[in-house]
């Protein structure tokens, strides 16, 4: 009896935690209300800015934020997770190790959290890249600093609060040096396992495709409660990791970036290279903010818009513009009663960077989208918001993670009235890791278009086209082979019969009639082509159909252009004067002589066509210019033969590059 009571360890001992994980666990714990403690004193520090939000909008703002706290907390832990179990706490030095790393990292973690609420002060924004740059300004800024007249009072509760924590974390390790280190190497090590998924999914701040982004923290319309729900560490974190994704860009002033002209200068020559009869620039020396006049629509009543943003959607798998293999006849239908664009190329070959072009009218710029940027600047104006100022309502839907890409977050801003997404449209339809097949996405769009207020603008994007090319039977399969070819060939026959199906339930929809359709791609599959960026893989299609306004005539507009000319030619369709800051131009009113321009961007890499000439370059390496009509033959290099073109498209791809990224850089002025 004695034996098997005390010989063995009992069950219950042999499943309890050991002595490093309940200390994680206190130190977590510990840790949360620290961090929930300093939002609070945040909230009552700038209380009087939530004026009108409302207490279930606040009370949103603490739970998003307490996941955001737990980011940061997990990552300071991490460490400790990694080490802990695999050491013995009753040694003295490895007590003190702990402590020591513990209080030092929440300690720096607080001397951050003060500093972003002086930050917060006086850039109505939470830590970022700037709090870098300023640093950088040398004794300057350690002046301003130390002459505030606040900074010892700072200090002192910091230091108070630094000391009182680290106490705590010596008391933590004293309440709990009765567990023993280890009951089994095997108990051990199932829960080094568990606690090893939990803090990576706690990391990412949610269990979805894509990990928590700042967008997130949009919990609604008061800019104050969103920013209440991020986190400063984090803040700084990400514009840290933003930059990082292209380090040629990180480690330079924002002017040395693109540094070919003057801003001044560079500015008037982009300006000059967007403008159009109507167009009065009302800032001319600092932005693209323009209103542009024109003759109010002749329609009785202001018409409703849909954008369809066509998933990995290439020109050259479009039968209408090319392709032979007869992949798309419902596009090509459509496209024979509206406005086709054959001519028209995407801005990037990412999701994030299609929208920004598509819906902000601003051009992809090499590192990150700005969908992604979270202390970038916007020197655009949405169709959204142009719109909102109508008296329309805007709304997006998906039929995938609204998260991905930070797409809700970004566009919430933006005034869009609400989003649907996979959890809306049933997440138990979906067939792939993406999410739902867009022949279910058009069907409950069709449903839900009834039940909203108008006029609307509704930007529906669809997911199906896009590896693995998964469909979700085989009604409409006919390459049966597994080769990836075949796949994408039939996911894009696929995508196309759900595009035909949403038309012809729209078609007796009472909405038809009194609607514009904008059918474009996102972006096409990336893939290397005859050079290193090849236009090809950039063409896209651009349709306009609308046969209860425009008729059904159809028309090819051979103008070339790019994703940022959309939001100007719909403007021009809809009528009336409307202010923007578009980076692109009304495709429909260019002159005879002005044939357009498309430019692209992916990587390191960037490109500029137009009906004469190709120009492609990899920063940091020599650029090549290329006959246009020789491409499809491989072409060969025109830089040394026409000089002068080859001088005039480079400047015009460098200068718009240029501007873009100084006006969407945050400036230190």
């Amino acid at each position: 009896m004695t034996i098997k009571s005390y010989g063995r360890k009992s069950l219950p001992s042999r499943l309890a935690l050991s002595r490093p994980f309940l200390v994680l666990i206190m130190l977590y714990a510990l840790a949360m209300v620290f961090f929930t403690a300093f939002r609070l004193t945040f909230f009552l520090s700038f209380s009087e800015l939530a004026s009108g939000a409302g207490l279930w909008t606040t009370f949103k703002a603490f739970a998003v934020g307490a996941r955001f706290d737990q980011i940061v907390i997990l990552f300071i832990l991490s460490p400790l997770l990694l080490v802990l179990p695999w050491i013995n706490l009753s040694r003295p030095f490895m007590r003190i190790a702990a402590t020591v790393y513990a209080t030092v990292f929440f300690a720096c973690s607080l001397f951050l959290m003060l500093a972003d609420m002086r930050f917060y002060t006086y850039f109505d924004s939470h830590l970022n890249y700037l709090a870098y740059e300023y640093i950088g300004e040398g004794s300057m800024f350690w002046d301003l600093i130390v002459t505030d007249q606040r900074f010892v009072l700072f200090m002192v509760i910091w230091l108070v609060i630094s000391v009182g924590f680290y106490f705590l974390v010596r008391k933590t390790l004293s309440w709990t040096r009765a567990a023993a280190h280890r009951y089994s190497w095997k108990a051990q090590i199932i829960y080094f396992a568990a606690f090893l998924v939990l803090a990576v999914v706690g990391m990412r701040g949610r269990l979805g495709l894509a990990p928590m982004d700042w967008g997130m923290a949009v919990v609604g319309q008061n800019h104050f409660v969103n920013q209440l729900a991020l986190n400063g560490i984090y803040t700084l974190g990400k514009s840290f990791a933003e930059e990082g994704h292209d380090p040629r860009l990180m480690y330079k002033d924002e002017s040395e970036r693109f540094a070919f002209v003057e801003f001044d200068k560079g500015l008037d020559f982009v300006q000059s290279m967007l403008h159009q009869p109507g167009d009065e620039w009302l800032e001319p020396d600092s932005s693209l903010l323009r209103k542009t006049s024109q003759p109010d629509s002749v329609l009785a009543f202001q018409p409703n818009i849909v954008f369809v943003i066509m998933e990995s959607w290439a020109s050259r798998n479009t039968g209408i513009l090319g392709s032979p293999r007869d992949l798309t006849p419902h596009f090509d239908s459509l496209a024979g009663s509206g406005i086709l664009f054959p001519n028209f190329y995407a801005s990037g070959t990412r999701t994030n960077y299609g929208l920004g072009a598509s819906l902000c009218a601003f051009p992809s710029l090499p590192g990150r989208a700005i969908l992604k940027r979270y202390n970038a600047r916007h020197p655009f104006v949405t169709i959204s918001e142009i719109l909102h100022k109508r008296g329309y309502k805007n709304y997006l839907a998906y039929g995938g993670d609204l998260v991905f890409d930070n797409v809700e977050g970004f566009f919430r801003r933006k005034k869009y009235d609400a989003f649907f997404g996979d959890d809306y449209f049933g997440a138990e339809n979906g067939f792939s890791k993406w999410g739902i097949p867009d022949h279910i996405l058009f069907d409950r769009v069709t449903n839900l278009i009834d039940s909203l207020p108008r006029p609307l603008q509704l930007t529906v994007l669809t997911l199906s086209n896009h590896e693995p090319y998964d469909l979700p039977d085989s009604s409409v399969q006919r390459y049966l082979d597994d080769a990836d070819s075949s796949r994408h060939f039939n996911a894009q026959l696929y995508a196309d019969f759900a595009v035909g199906e949403f038309m012809n339930k729209m078609r007796d929809n009472p909405i038809f009639d009194s609607t514009i359709f904008v059918f474009t791609a996102d972006h096409t599959k990336f893939r290397v082509g005859r050079f290193y960026l090849d236009p090809e893989v950039f063409r896209v299609p651009l349709l306009i159909y609308a046969p209860g306004i425009l008729g059904d005539d159809g028309m090819v507009v051979d103008k070339y252009g790019c994703q940022t000319d959309i939001l100007p030619t719909v403007m021009g369709l809809v009528g009336g004067d409307y202010t923007h800051q578009s980076w692109g131009r009304d495709l429909l009113k260019l002159d005879d002589s002005d044939r357009g321009f498309a430019a692209m961007n992916v990587l390191d890499r960037i490109g500029y066509i137009d009906p004469d000439f190709f120009y492609l370059e990899r920063l940091g390496q020599a650029p090549s210019m290329i006959a246009t009509g020789s491409l499809e033959f491989g072409g060969w290099d025109l830089k040394d033969i026409r000089p002068e073109e080859f001088r005039r498209i480079q400047k015009r791809l460098h200068t718009y590059l240029q501007i873009a990224e100084q006006l969407c850089t945050p400036s230190m002025e």
